[in-house]
């Protein structure tokens, strides 16, 4: 983390609670997570930090302190019945659908007594196939540990069309449309993605959700394949949404349709959500603008609040405080 975002989460932390919250403007707070876990998560590791249980469990007891918390159900009735929600209400999110939700983040929501909502990717669910980002991780793992020879080296660096000294920031700049380039490396470093799906069943399977949702959670789509929505076409993004949404609704008999966006929302175009809220195809879309506002009350934006480095005092303060900045500056209002 920068110094200035040290610096900046330094001094929120000494501002009192209330004078935040009193000048943020929305009554809901969207926090959201992947994972947590005590354990190294060699797909992970090298794509973001995580916190472990103890930090989530006392994450939610301050959270339980401070706010209300509320289903994701009850967000999207209270939206369209045009009715506030509670003050100081929080809904918490979990992305991706890792196998770490049933394993750690659901005991610990069930035994404290909060609601969650848990975004899914079609693709992932049952160890179908491996998130390529998740392979890129592995790669570099292989790299930094592995004893990998002159000539292996050298021939992953021709088919990077980069240096040996600068293949994992190589790895790293590998995308969603040239995620091929993951599976080669892997095959020449001699790795196994598929065994790694097998053995590590990094995702849950459709049985695990099912339970999620019997024990009252909400789910939602994630996108199909975890694509970055900007390198696709509106075509593509509908496509994508859609079917993740679908499949979802249909396989657990959901009465609501719900959709968080992968990676990022920004630079989606003002169609993509008009075509798919004019319709009611979807209740309520969910972006990663740090509670920004939006261009209709149904899409919500949700932050960050998984990073170890940042105490949940500091992460909810922060987010407080930079709303009120943001529209100090008329900058708290995104045009699409």
């Amino acid at each position: 983390m920068s110094l200035a975002k040290n610096a900046f989460y330094g001094a929120v932390r000494l501002l009192p609670m209330k004078m935040l919250r009193n000048k943020h403007t929305g009554a809901l707070l969207l926090p959201y997570h992947h994972l947590v876990s005590d354990k190294e998560v060699p797909h992970i590791k090298h794509l973001y930090p995580f916190k472990g249980t103890r930090a989530f469990e006392q994450d939610l007891d301050y959270l339980l302190k401070h706010f209300i918390p509320v289903t994701l159900q009850d967000v999207i009735t209270c939206l369209k019945a045009g009715q506030p929600l509670p003050e100081r209400s929080f809904l918490l999110t979990f992305d991706d659908g890792l196998r770490e939700v049933t394993e750690n983040i659901a005991p610990l929501l069930i035994k404290k007594g909060v609601p969650a909502a848990f975004f899914l990717n079609s693709a992932f669910l049952d160890n179908k196939n491996l998130f390529y980002k998740f392979k890129i991780s592995l790669i570099i793992e292989s790299l930094m540990t592995g004893n990998h020879s002159e000539a292996t080296l050298n021939k992953l660096a021709e088919t990077m069309g980069a240096p040996v000294n600068e293949l994992v920031a190589a790895m790293r700049s590998i995308s969603y449309n040239n995620q091929h380039l993951a599976e080669k490396a892997g095959i020449i470093l001699g790795l196994s993605f598929e065994d790694y799906l097998w053995e590590q069943r990094p995702f849950m399977t459709l049985d695990e959700v099912g339970a999620l949702v019997k024990q009252g959670f909400a789910i939602g789509g994630h996108s199909v394949d975890h694509p970055y929505y900007t390198q696709l076409t509106l075509e593509e993004q509908l496509a994508q949404t859609r079917e993740s949404v679908d499949f979802l609704t249909t396989r657990f008999n959901l009465s609501y349709r719900a959709f968080a966006f992968p990676h990022s929302d920004a630079g989606v175009s003002r169609t993509f959500f008009e075509t798919l809220l004019n319709t009611s195809e979807l209740d309520i879309i969910l972006g990663t603008a740090n509670h920004k506002k939006d261009i209709s009350p149904f899409i919500l934006h949700r932050f960050n609040c998984e990073r170890p480095a940042i105490s949940i005092d500091a992460a909810v303060k922060g987010i407080f405080l930079y709303n009120h900045l943001q529209e100090l500056r008329g900058k708290n209002i995104i045009t699409r």
